[in-house]
């Protein structure tokens, strides 16, 4: 009775996704303790599961991607093992590229520490970005909510890295998640986070295998890390119980990752940077000749003089155009 309900459900929520979305259907059978849930096609495809019970709580929020360290490629196709369990659902999605056809790219931009958002939206790096990807993509640069008058008059932070006070941390999550709600019309595609943004980015994509709503952040599976580190690097003193301050078992499965480095860094240390590159499974590394400043010029954003080698710029635009 128990194995009869995951393979049913299963098979009736795989029928109706794919006749309402045209995603194909997952063939799913069961032996002994194990559910098998197999289907062809190409790699896009992304296999979800929910259980009834989150389902009628929840709604379409109860799914989540399945561990891809646990999808394995057979003949033409890809198969997914886990225990049987009561009342487990499965379909198919795809999350599309970066760049998708009928509508602009929703690009979400985290600036670093001491910073503002009109920096960041008039760094050279963001800027030539934008003009080379014209009408396909809009950038959304947020703004730190934290500021602190020891670095300078109008530079934000998303968290006190001094302290260990968890409450700024925290709110800087929740306004990211208002601002992408609030501001950002649609799925988020891409997630480029700088130095402390970048770590705020990677904490962020742990959340989104949990029952929390992420709204317009829920779908994004893409991101690029400029000179950045996990939590656990950049604030040591953030080891609470329970703060995921490292990329999960998730988030390393399932988030296609660019990552940036400068050789000479001495405020994100290059080791620290490659350790967070290596924690992704799905992560390109492009290190550069460089510090850690992607400008010079103050805190001016008009008076700005570009970092960044033309060649890792090109490269950024290929990977935003390739996935």
């Amino acid at each position: 009775m128990r194995i009869s309900l995951v393979l049913v459900l299963a098979s009736v929520l795989a029928c109706l996704v794919s006749a309402e979305e045209r995603f194909p259907a997952p063939k799913v059978s069961v032996t002994g303790l194990l559910v098998r849930v197999s289907w062809r096609g190409e790699s896009r495809w992304i296999l979800q599961r929910a259980d009834s019970e989150g389902l009628r709580n929840l709604g379409d929020r109860a799914f989540h991607d399945v561990n891809q360290a646990w999808v394995r490629p057979v003949d033409a196709g890809y198969e997914y093992t886990e225990r049987a369990d009561e009342g487990v659902l499965f379909r198919l999605v795809d999350y599309g590229s970066i760049l998708p056809e009928g509508r602009p790219a929703n690009i979400l931009v985290l600036h670093g520490k001491g910073m503002f958002a009109g920096w960041m939206e008039r760094s050279p790096l963001c800027e030539e970005l934008e003009d080379a990807l014209g009408d396909r993509a809009r950038f959304f640069y947020a703004q730190a909510p934290h500021s602190n008058p020891f670095l300078n008059i109008v530079g934000r932070e998303w968290w006190n890295c001094l302290s260990a006070d968890y409450g700024d941390l925290e709110e800087s999550v929740d306004y990211v998640i208002d601002y992408a709600n609030n501001r950002i019309p649609g799925d988020v595609d891409l997630v480029i986070g700088y130095s402390q943004g970048g770590a705020l980015a990677s904490y962020l994509f742990n959340l989104l295998d949990s029952e929390r709503d992420l709204g317009s952040l829920a779908k994004v599976r893409k991101a690029i890390f400029i000179n950045s580190a996990a939590i656990e690097d950049l604030t040591p003193q953030y080891d609470r119980e329970g703060l995921e301050n490292i990329p999960d078992i998730y988030s390393a499965s399932n988030i296609n990752t660019l990552h940036l480095i400068a050789d000479s860094d001495a405020i994100v240390r290059p080791r620290w940077s490659e350790r967070l590159a290596q924690s992704y499974h799905k992560s390109l590394t492009i290190t550069y000749d460089g510090d850690h400043f992607m400008a010079a010029g103050g805190m001016n954003p008009l008076l700005l003089f570009d970092f960044f080698p033309e060649a890792v710029k090109q490269r950024i635009e290929q990977w935003v155009r390739e996935n």
